[in-house]
């Protein structure tokens, strides 16, 4: 038995559903589980309700599984709720964990972004359990970057502090599918082992502008702001204020060419090259014809 915590997430549904097509048997642990069921349809996966403030839900959840996933969303309970599910998975006796990190973590760059923070607060606490376990860290997902410049592109508001930095944005598809070789390979092959894994080319966001400009017909501009002034955007907008301040992070690390190195790692343990953004674009062009949001 294969325990998803994060199973319906962006990375989390397309591993579900790899996973019950290699007929693997799938337990998602998720706190809303009548959407889980209508999310996976006729999906054949086990869907558990958990509550994050009763631990017993969380160790009942985690009872008979081999092997289990921790890619909990972002959010300001992160660090709390990922290191309950470590100490329920660990008290349920589950052998092998594996754990959706950040790429940056425990690095140089952490107190560049809170992500960064939280992701580097947990890989810590997940290595002092002494469980067997494999961390893998993506740099900034491709889909979440263009999604965002869809919301702002159609009213010439797409901007950030990015700069000249350039980033390896990775397809979700691609961090799904490393999840899918690791829970399905031999434990012993990935225990103690950290990846960093990246899509196959990086990018600045001028060079990403071009991509959506090619493909959508018209012309697409990414605006250099300051914090003060990318703040402002965000907030009028009606973006929150933890994922304004997510965001400015994510644009430090993209000046700062935190993610400007690609890694092989994708290729190495797939066999298959990483999507690039100038695909995902193409692919997801439909994103620039829609009423901005």
């Amino acid at each position: 038995m294969i325990t998803l915590a994060g199973g319906t997430g962006l990375v989390g549904k397309t591993l579900t559903e790899a996973l019950v097509r290699d007929g693997e048997q799938v337990r998602v642990l998720t706190r809303d589980p009548n959407a889980a069921a209508a999310a996976f349809g006729d999906v054949t996966v086990e869907i558990v309700g958990v509550d994050f403030d009763d631990p017993a839900t969380l160790r009942s959840a985690f009872t008979g599984s081999d092997k289990a996933l921790m890619s909990y969303g972002t959010s300001d309970r992160q660090v709390r709720d990922e290191i309950a599910l470590i100490d329920a998975a660990i008290g349920a006796e589950v052998p092998y964990l594996v754990n959706l990190s950040v790429g940056g973590a425990r690095g140089e760059h952490v107190d560049s972004a809170n992500v960064l923070q939280w992701h580097t607060e947990i890989d810590e606490y997940l290595a002092a359990t002494g469980v067997a376990a494999t961390v893998v860290r993506p740099t900034t997902f491709t889909d979440f970057m263009v999604k965002l410049a869809a919301k702002f592109v159609q009213s010439d508001a797409w901007g950030g502090l990015g700069g000249a930095g350039r980033v390896a944005l990775i397809d979700t598809r691609d961090v799904a599918r490393v999840f899918e070789v690791i829970l399905t390979d031999d434990p012993q092959r990935h225990a103690g082992k950290v990846y960093d894994i990246s899509g196959p080319t990086a990018v600045t966001m001028d060079e990403l502008a071009d991509y959506i400009s090619a493909a959508s017909g018209t012309r697409v501009e990414y605006h250099a702001r300051n914090e003060p002034q990318q703040r402002a955007v965000l907030q009028s907008a009606g973006v929150r204020e933890l994922l304004v301040d997510i965001l400015i992070g994510i644009d430090a690390l993209t000046r700062n060419d935190v993610y400007a190195v690609p890694s092989p790692t994708v290729f190495d343990l797939t066999g298959h090259a990483p999507r690039s953004v100038k695909d995902w674009v193409q692919e997801h062009i439909s994103l620039f014809s829609a009423p901005a949001a």
